[in-house]
């Protein structure tokens, strides 16, 4: 990089522990260490990682927004991106790519980039309009797939150039294979060594399709009767999952374990993962799992397809197409515990292309070509 350090501002809603915050959280001190003056501005409150941020040197900014065109909050905005020299702004998601964009432009900040992680990330129409006018002021709009990067090109009718993918990346040193972690997980879950073991790493959130997926371990479990299931993570679904697994008479086949901390452990656990959601953007499960030599049977939505791009790390499947579900886990369970062991090494291999640091040297390469400090 040239003389001088750019200050790069990364713009959130807040930073509570969710996927996106957490990717932010593990990027920024990499950026700083590769010279990037890296600031960090919430728009509602802190959230609990934002004390990693701060334990890291990152500053971390509070600039609340009434809303996503509030005058105020977006002049307040604005002034804290002059006052400290920012040369790029890079936000996230709908609520605070729209006042950042305009809070930017009005700052006079050469390169403004608004980041979407979902397909049809608008909640209305009205949005949907008030970012396509919006978007025509940002430098680039980023992708986090291919297949996100087709739904904004067409949501806000904006040309090919003026949309950039930016993958998503885990990382690989975090998420690796560690028997030793697999034994401590499944013991405390009362899953025997021979007993295969589907995980399901999502929120219980009608997106995710957890009772799709209850359905379609039913069946299987009806021709296998050792089979395990798992569910990790909480949401809204809580209750009526709870209910259908009692319901199903499967009680003593199917974990509902809750939210968890240790998902390399959880990983580790699973002899194969099942993410059968309706609506993705580009899953960061997928690619841990993978990272920990673990197949994946995964719903055709969003980047799935991109990251499980061939037979020999796991199976894609059309969103809702259940008995294509049954089948795929039909197949896994008929593998076996040594037949899916066996094509961990593919698993692990094609998780290194979504690796953190790939996205770091991504983000960084992209910084540097719009600031005019790399060749594009």
């Amino acid at each position: 990089m040239s003389t001088g350090n750019p200050v790069v501002c990364r713009v959130i809603t807040w930073l509570p522990v969710g996927g996106i915050e957490r990717r932010l959280v593990a990027v920024v001190p990499r950026l700083r260490d590769l010279g990037w003056r890296m600031n960090v501005v919430c728009i509602r409150e802190e959230g609990p990682l934002a004390a990693e941020l701060k334990d890291a040197g990152i500053p971390v900014t509070v600039i609340p927004q009434r809303s996503r065109l509030s005058p105020s909050g977006i002049r307040r905005l604005s002034n804290h991106f002059r006052s400290i020299g920012t040369e790029v702004v890079h936000s996230h998601m709908y609520r605070s790519n729209i006042p950042s964009t305009v809070a930017a432009r009005m700052a006079g900040v050469p390169v403004i980039l608004g980041q979407v992680h979902n397909v049809d990330s608008w909640d209305s129409g009205r949005q949907r309009f008030v970012d396509r006018i919006v978007s025509r002021f940002r430098t680039r709009t980023l992708a986090v797939s291919e297949a996100v990067r087709r739904d904004v090109r067409s949501a806000l009718s904006l040309p090919d150039d003026r949309v950039s993918l930016l993958y998503n990346g885990v990382d690989t040193g975090e998420f690796r294979p560690d028997p030793s972690l697999r034994q401590v997980v499944r013991a405390e879950w009362g899953v025997s060594d021979d007993q295969l073991l589907f995980v399901v790493p999502a929120r219980l959130h009608p997106q995710k399709n957890p009772i799709g997926v209850l359905h379609a371990f039913a069946r299987v479990r009806a021709a296998h009767p050792t089979v395990r299931l798992a569910f990790v993570g909480a949401g809204k679904l809580d209750a009526e999952l709870g209910q259908a697994v009692g319901e199903a008479g499967l009680g003593g086949a199917v974990i509902l374990a809750g939210r968890r901390d240790d998902m390399p452990a959880v990983y580790n656990a699973a002899d194969a993962i099942v993410l059968s959601s309706l609506k993705e953007g580009f899953s960061n499960a997928v690619v841990e799992a993978l990272a920990c030599g673990k197949p994946v049977i995964a719903s055709d939505v969003g980047g799935n397809r991109e990251a499980v791009d061939r037979p020999g790390i796991g199976w894609i499947h059309p969103a809702g197409a259940a008995d294509m579900l049954v089948a795929q886990m039909s197949e896994a369970t008929q593998r076996g515990i040594i037949g899916l062991t066996a094509m961990g090494e593919a698993c692990r291999a094609r998780a290194l292309d979504f690796s953190i640091d790939a996205l770091v040297q991504n983000t960084h390469q992209l910084y540097g070509s719009l600031l005019g400090r790399f060749p594009s």
